[in-house]
């Protein structure tokens, strides 16, 4: 199997931002295992809630600006045991919440960190949609703790199927297990599922973000293909994503924009992801090439 040559400058991964020292590798090749279950859910709504929890532009203010999303602390939905981030982490694995850094409303004026819960595992906030409580938790933590612009009931809902939909695997016993290109895809399907979803029940706003949350990790796939034998494939990427801002800008009408978000979703299938997966070995999804890497980190 070929290896990539080496990129020609460091390369900068955004998860490397919050992530603690030593932990590059593990990071960026490797995740916790998660068994969502869909079944009792609308699995649209799961999908789109899934794209809009990796997305940075659900949240606000300082988050948002360092590119970080709700998977950045529950990676997976999970946790993140690798998470550090100066002023915000004393160490590895915690996060001060109430920390001015994400919101001056929030701030408490004291440092002080807690571990990153696991979203496997039911917390304080009860899970039963009967209860009506996680939505309204999820937008106080979306508007209050990270400044974020109110969410609409759409994308509320979204997140609390998603949520809900988090499950352990049996017997947990992969706690970890490898992260590639598959899963970024993925991501991507699920976030034009969900938009075409969305803009087929009139909610225009969510369409949108679904679409910036698409755009999102088309930009991660690009970070991987580095180096001057993958230009055509960041190429082909760079405007993939332009298509679809160009979708995005467009006034949204029910079936229109739901058709056009189909189209590019086929034809990204179809084209552009099969010319990556089989590009793959040679991108950085690939751990031997990382080896040949600067690890550039972001000052803290």
């Amino acid at each position: 199997m070929a290896v990539a040559a080496p990129a020609a400058t460091p390369t900068m991964f955004e998860t490397l931002r919050w992530t603690a020292p030593g932990a590059e590798l593990a990071a960026l090749t490797s995740q916790p295992a998660a068994c969502p279950v869909f079944g009792l859910q609308d699995a649209a709504l799961v999908d789109a809630g899934q794209a809009l929890f990796n997305s940075p532009a659900l949240l606000g203010g300082q988050a948002a600006k360092a590119g970080l999303n709700c998977a950045s602390c529950h990676v997976n939905g999970r946790d993140n045991a690798h998470f550090l981030l100066s002023g915000v982490s004393d160490q590895p694995g915690t996060a001060d919440v109430t920390n001015s850094f994400f919101s001056a409303a929030r701030g408490n004026g004291r440092f002080d960190p807690i571990i990153i819960p696991d979203l496997a595992v039911p917390g304080k906030v009860s899970r039963d949609p009967a209860a009506g409580a996680l939505e309204p938790f999820i937008r106080m933590l979306i508007v209050e703790e990270f400044s974020g612009r109110e969410p609409t009931a759409a994308m509320l809902a979204a997140l609390g199927a998603y949520i809900r939909a988090i499950r352990l695997c049996p017997g947990d016993g992969a706690r970890f297990v490898a992260h590639g290109l598959r899963d970024q895809l993925s991501l991507v399907n699920a976030a034009l599922t969900g938009a075409a979803d969305m803009a087929e029940r009139g909610e225009t706003q969510t369409a949108r973000a679904l679409i910036a949350a698409a755009r999102h990790q088309l930009g991660l796939v690009s970070e991987r293909y580095a180096g001057p034998a993958l230009a055509p494939e960041r190429a082909q990427l760079l405007g993939a994503s332009r298509a679809l801002q160009r979708l995005g800008d467009q006034p949204i009408t029910k079936t229109v924009f739901a058709d056009a978000a189909r189209r590019w979703h086929n034809d990204f299938d179809a084209k552009l992801a099969k010319r990556l997966l089989k590009q793959e070995p040679q991108s950085l999804y690939n751990s031997r090439n990382l080896g040949f890497v600067a690890l550039q980190r972001d000052n803290r």
